[in-house]
């Protein structure tokens, strides 16, 4: 098993009016990932959009990001689900989909003991057999995977080989990689506005659904930083930070679709209730957004 680091986006997934997936749509935002160096991609994770896809449907998707990658990067599958037998059911679905990797998010919905999130996950890693990434993202579960619990999975379960950590409060992130790091565990922050933070303190790489949209900025970030270049580092990490801006437009949704309708990618990757229509001058504010910090990495791969 091999460890991941470096630009690993959350690849969204393009719909259809309908809610089903717009295949083509969702090859090209691959092979654009692909074209700017990214060194993996997660299918089905937060940003694409698991919570409005049927299951079917991210199934679908997970299967049309394998083929387009067509083994040229890892492919991390991943699964969101509110009970153990749910998640067992769509971990061994997806697994059957060819991807590398799986990354559970803990269950949500109902508050977990840590008691509860060990027994998660190991009874799915007992249901496959796969690399398995934990997926720590507090704000939006509202269950926390404690530093020590990610040290017990890690420890007893050896194909828990990594986690992604979207909880930004740097204290908890420290404690983590103290009790864990090591050269066949990889630690993944997922907090865009802590990159660089992240990669100084020894994380091994990152995951953010910013980097859908300008994945060029983000592997100049990581490449800078591995050449020893931490003020080059910093310079990329405002520029994503600028980049962000975007997402503040019709509540992150609004922003992300108008992006990727700019890039010629996709007219949405947002599902019912969540499609939220921005006014004539956001989209512009956007599309400003975009012209400025993504045009010239574009620019450069045409020339």
């Amino acid at each position: 098993m091999s460890k991941l680091s470096g630009v690993i986006p959350p690849i969204g997934t393009p719909v259809t009016p309908s809610g089903s997936v717009d295949e083509a749509a969702l090859r090209r935002l691959t092979r654009y990932l692909l074209d700017a160096g990214v060194n993996g991609i997660l299918a089905n994770g937060t940003m694409g959009g698991f919570a409005f896809l049927t299951d079917d449907e991210q199934i679908r998707a997970v299967s049309i990001v394998v083929s387009e990658t067509d083994g040229m990067v890892p492919v991390m599958g991943g699964i969101g689900e509110t009970s153990t037998s749910r998640a067992i059911q769509k971990a061994k679905r997806i697994a059957a989909e060819g991807i590398t990797d799986l990354t559970i998010l803990t269950p949500y919905y109902f508050f977990a003991s840590q008691e509860h999130l060990y027994a998660y996950f190991s009874e799915i890693a007992a249901a496959v057999d796969l690399p398995i990434y934990l997926y720590d993202n507090p704000v939006m579960t509202k269950n926390f995977i404690h530093p020590e619990t990610v040290a017990r999975l890690r420890e007893d379960i050896p194909h828990v080989v990594g986690i992604k950590e979207s909880n930004q409060d740097c204290l908890n992130l420290q404690k983590v990689i103290e009790l864990n790091k090591s050269d066949s565990f990889s630690i993944l922050t997922g907090s865009e506005h802590l990159i660089v933070v992240g990669l100084q303190m020894g994380c091994d790489g990152f995951i953010g659904g910013l980097h859908n949209i300008c994945p060029h900025i983000a592997v100049a970030l990581y490449r800078a930083f591995q050449n020893g270049d931490l003020e080059g580092a910093r310079q990329y990490q405002r520029d994503l930070m600028a980049t962000f801006e975007a997402l503040k437009y019709g509540n992150i949704w609004g922003g992300f679709d108008e992006a990727l309708r700019h890039l010629n990618i996709a007219n949405c990757a947002t599902g019912a209730p969540y499609v939220t229509k921005l006014t004539a001058e956001e989209a512009d504010k956007v599309d400003a957004i975009i012209d400025r910090y993504v045009g010239p990495y574009l620019l450069t791969a045409k020339s």
